[in-house]
């Protein structure tokens, strides 16, 4: 689903059992997406 990606998209994940991380997909580039993390993690 990756080529569905574009820049500006906000994402999250899992980072651990209770805690999720957010960021922002920057730009495209040849070998891959530019994200920026957040400082925010949620339960």
């Amino acid at each position: 689903m990756l080529r569905f990606v574009k820049p500006g998209d906000i994402f999250c994940f899992k980072l651990d059992e209770d805690r999720y991380c957010f960021g922002r997909i920057i730009t495209l580039m040849t070998v891959g997406h530019l994200s920026e993390l957040f400082d925010i993690i949620k339960k």
